[in-house]
């Protein structure tokens, strides 16, 4: 009997939590939002979900093809300018480009740190310390520069900051490690700000996709990458790994396992980037996709020696090192 009453509790405690999430904040021509990365994916659908509810976008995009192509289908609302997170100099300029086009006393509402780079892939020592930094560059430390140059207009309006991590971020992914490190950090600091904002009336929120089809997880791309990471790395460790590993590598079987969970549903991702930054009563993150909430996550709070057994069972096709097959 005690556990039908625990379970009815925490029935009800769902569906109380799901009703509370329904309200949205509205007077949304009020609203000024600043979203990095809006080349492609999940930025540049945002960017113009927003502009469709009449919100006011300022939208960086690393590219000029992707600045131009997105003003092409936005209305006047969008502001669409350049931005390099990984520069600090490009930051700034885009912090007065944003002032010049505030109405006066008028802060952000909410800043989208959704830029990001997946450039590396492979066991953790083929990938060159340069190629470690280049991913904190930009996922990291362009989160962590891009949010305190444009805190204080957060501040003024008590508004949201959204940022991008990942299920990667929550666990491992072994061939992609300087994504994961990059991803772990950006858990760390938004948990940090969110604690430490609370007092102004600010609220910080992580998204937390797994895997989704987008352009940065393409397989003939993360094919390509394969080999090229595998190019670059010491002689010694290729010679150590040697190429029937490294071809193994860059073909669809290493990529099997991850691709075949990942979905198509990527407006699950924008719903949840739409209500962080606008529902009434946001949650502090957001664990979006199947594979992260019943695979991933489950595998993560087990022992450390069952999930690695998880992990290398659905990964039974990789062949061993060539130095450890001798």
């Amino acid at each position: 009997m005690f556990l039908v009453y625990v379970i009815g509790l925490f029935v009800l405690y769902k569906l109380i939590d799901r009703l509370v999430r329904i309200p949205m904040i509205g007077r949304y021509a009020d609203r000024y939002i600043l979203i990095t990365g809006c080349d492609t994916g999940f930025g540049n659908l945002l960017a113009k979900r927003l502009d469709q509810l009449g919100c006011h976008v300022f939208a960086g995009c690393f590219s000029e093809k992707g600045e131009k192509d997105l003003k092409k289908v936005s209305s006047e609302r969008l502001h669409a300018f350049s931005l390099d997170v990984s520069n600090t100099e490009s930051i700034q300029k885009a912090l007065a480009f944003v002032k010049s086009k505030l109405p006066e006393e008028k802060g952000l509402w909410g800043i989208v740190n959704n830029a990001g780079i997946v450039c590396s892939i492979g066991p953790p020592e083929w990938i060159r310390l340069e190629d470690y930094k280049l991913h904190c560059d930009v996922n990291l430390w362009g989160v962590i520069n891009t949010t305190l140059e444009f805190l204080p207009l957060i501040k003024k309006q008590k508004g949201r900051v959204v940022n991008i991590a990942s299920i990667a971020g929550l666990t491992t992914f072994a061939d992609f490690a300087p994504y994961c490190i990059s991803k772990h950090g950006v858990e760390v600091f938004t948990d940090s700000i969110r604690r430490r904002l609370r007092p102004f009336g600010c609220k910080a929120i992580l998204i937390e996709p797994g895997v989704h089809k987008t352009a940065i997880v393409g397989e003939d791309r993360l094919i390509s990458m394969a080999r090229k990471t595998f190019d670059k790395a010491n002689p010694d460790v290729k010679e150590e790994y040697g190429e029937i590993y490294a071809n193994y590598m860059s073909s669809k079987d290493a990529l099997h396992g991850l691709l075949s969970n990942g979905s198509e549903r990527i407006s699950d991702v924008i719903d949840a980037y739409e209500h962080a930054l606008l529902g009434c009563f946001p949650r502090a993150r957001y664990l979006i996709g199947w594979d992260a909430v019943y695979m991933y996550m489950p595998i993560q709070y087990l022992p450390e020696w069952l999930g690695d057994w998880i992990y290398e069972l659905t990964d039974k096709s990789r062949p061993l090192p060539a130095s450890v097959s001798k």
